[in-house]
């Protein structure tokens, strides 16, 4: 059974018919482990969504196997389902989701493919040198649900550092499937951005002067 319906196909289909850049969507999943309550799905939805463009190359890997799991040990993957997507060619590995980028974030996604295939992150030179001049990495860890309208656009700042800078680590994590991480970070309500592991947070969907500012908090630049 299709997720993506055939009025979704259509819209979704000429969306991406603009993209210039092939964009690689990377999934770790564990087709095994009854545990993960959308490794199916999320597999199921980036099938069909690559199926819709010449200009997406999904590759999976499934954690039973132990060079997946060596690979995701090297990329930083903590679980599963997780998405990682890039530009075909690079090796970044720092603009990703934890769990299905379904509902408001199915919006997210495309918004993330559009980016890297053709449109780029948008940011003004100063701030890309200012992200490339960091002491150190950042991690943007985005808290969201499915049926929060407001997510995506925190999602989207993140992933837009993300994409700028590589000392940025941009990752959506669906809430209601990971809940030990929603409760170490008290995660009350949503889109809830944890910064360096709780070294600060941005509550809601703030502008991207707000992140800057967490950012320069947790890593200034002198």
């Amino acid at each position: 059974m299709s997720l993506l319906g055939t009025e979704e196909q259509r819209i979704v289909k000429e969306r991406l018919s603009g993209l210039t850049r092939t964009v690689e969507l990377l999934l770790f999943t564990n087709r095994a482990d009854p545990a993960c309550l959308y490794c199916s799905e999320t597999e199921t939805l980036l099938g069909e969504l690559e199926a819709l463009s010449e200009r997406l190359h999904l590759v999976v890997h499934d954690l039973a196997d132990p060079e997946a799991r060596a690979l995701a040990e090297r990329m930083r993957v903590e679980a599963a389902p997780t998405l990682i997507l890039r530009e075909e060619g690079s090796n970044a590995v720092n603009l990703r989701y934890r769990g299905i980028p379904a509902g408001y974030e199915f919006a997210s996604l495309l918004e993330d493919i559009t980016m890297l295939g053709r449109d780029g992150h948008g940011l003004p030179d100063e701030v890309v040198a200012r992200l490339n001049a960091l002491p150190e990495e950042v991690q943007l860890q985005v808290f969201v649900t499915p049926s929060c309208p407001y997510c995506p656009q925190a999602v989207r700042t993140a992933h837009r550092l993300a994409y700028a800078s590589e000392k940025v680590w941009g990752e959506m994590i669906e809430a209601n499937e990971f809940p030990e991480l929603s409760q170490r970070f008290q995660i009350h309500g949503v889109p809830d951005t944890i910064v360096n592991q709780g070294a600060t947070r941005i509550l809601g969907a703030q502008p991207l002067s707000a992140f800057l500012e967490a950012i320069q908090q947790v890593a200034p630049v002198r």
